[in-house]
């Protein structure tokens, strides 16, 4: 008895129709790794900047209960600049360290504005110095860079006493003018000059929106 063999039909894709299809891939992802990385960084740098700003917060509330205000500390401090590294010291060890989690702490001596450095447990850090209020600058991803002011670097201010640059009189606050009083003015404000976003960030909860002006 002879049987009957049909051949079936093998379906293949040629080299061409491969090349295309990884072509394909490769524009998709390079359209959406950027997207996925930079929405990850900004839920990082948002979680971070919440954490530090909760953490200088509740550490002059504590400090205060514990009979070390801030305002008196401030009160009490040289306003001059150049005098600044020693009043600076002074108000680490005895009205803020005691109230937050540290690795390190250092001053610049490449500056003269009497920078220290203070390095924080989860690897960010900041940088203090005294001028008319506190000038706090806190950088999201530690050392790394870009190292840019808006990006991954941040101002904040303690002012005991009424200044061009403080919304809020004796509290921890972001950069921001006293005439900015909406989100508004925040984000134009922003615009103009990075070094006024984290008033934009505080408004927005410290989250970013999807119209704030930097890449991050």
């Amino acid at each position: 008895m002879i049987q009957n063999y049909t051949k079936k039909n093998k379906i293949s894709f040629t080299l061409a129709e491969c090349l295309i299809a990884l072509v394909i891939i490769g524009i998709i992802a390079a359209i959406t790794v950027p997207i996925i990385m930079s929405n990850y960084r900004r839920a990082e740098y948002s979680s971070k900047i919440k954490k530090f700003y909760s953490t200088m917060s509740q550490a002059a509330i504590k400090a205060k209960a514990d009979g070390n205000d801030w305002d008196d500390w401030a009160n009490t401090a040289s306003k001059e600049i150049n005098e600044s590294g020693e009043i600076i010291n002074n108000f680490l060890k005895q009205y803020l360290f005691p109230y937050i989690i540290y690795t390190d702490f250092y001053k610049d001596s490449a500056t003269s504005l009497g920078y220290y450095y203070v390095i924080l447990n989860d690897g960010t850090f900041f940088r203090i110095a005294k001028r008319t209020c506190l000038d706090i600058q806190f950088d999201a991803n530690g050392f790394k860079g870009p190292n840019k002011d808006g990006v991954d670097r941040y101002w904040f201010l303690y002012c005991p006493v009424s200044d061009t640059f403080s919304p809020v009189k004796s509290k921890f606050t972001s950069y921001r003018s006293t005439y900015v009083t909406s989100r508004e003015k925040a984000l134009e404000q922003c615009k103009s000059s990075a070094n006024y976003c984290s008033g934009l960030l505080e408004f927005d909860s410290w989250e970013y929106k999807n119209d704030y002006p930097y890449h991050i």
